[in-house]
This record gives structure tokens, C-alpha cells and sequence, in this order.
């Protein structure tokens, strides 16, 4: 897989059932933002200008992102989503490669 332009490909990761402040989210929570995993950043975007721009994320790292707006994808039997990283929330934490 290969993703393009400034594209992110995610594998989704299980809502976490307690808040950080150790508030237990029932499952009917409906809160539309998702949690992923970088499985692939893209190199990055040019502006019109041709300056690049590249992306901010990196393989490994785990981001909010508005379940809405990504794609899912199903590549070899596994589900994957995809979303432009300007339209992440942002990154939870840096992973490692």
C-alpha cells in the first residue's frame, strides 16, 4: 500500500472505556471522533506554488480523527481508513516505526 498526496492510512483503534480523568464511557457513547494508528503517512502535499508541505504524522503514531470523514478501505481481508491529515484532530501520542 501506498498512500498519496497528504493522505493517512489508519488502522482503527477500540474506544478507550474510561476517560483520562477515570470517567467510564458507556458503550452507547456516541462521541463521532475515532482513534487510530498510522499505518502509512503520505510523502506530503505541494501548494500551487510548488513549495512541499509534508506530513506532520508519522507511521506509529495514534490520532483523533472525525469518523465521518474517513474512508475505510479493505485491503487483504483487513480494514483500513483513510483521511487526509488536515483533517485529523490530532496526534494522541508519537509512536515509533
Amino acid at each position: 500500500m501506498q498512500a498519496i498526496d497528504d493522505k493517512v492510512i489508519l488502522e482503527n483503534l477500540e474506544p478507550e472505556a474510561m476517560t483520562s480523568g477515570g470517567v467510564i464511557l458507556p458503550e452507547t457513547s456516541d462521541q463521532n471522533t475515532d482513534r487510530g494508528r498510522v499505518v502509512i503517512a503520505a510523502p506530503g502535499r505541494y501548494t500551487l506554488s510548488g513549495v512541499k508541505i509534508p506530513c506532520t504524522c508519522e507511521e506509529g503514531d495514534v490520532v483523533a480523527y472525525p469518523g465521518s470523514l474517513a474512508k475505510k478501505v479493505e485491503v487483504d481481508g483487513k480494514e483500513y481508513h483513510v483521511i487526509r491529515e488536515s483533517e485529523l484532530i490530532m496526534i494522541i501520542s508519537k509512536g515509533e516505526k
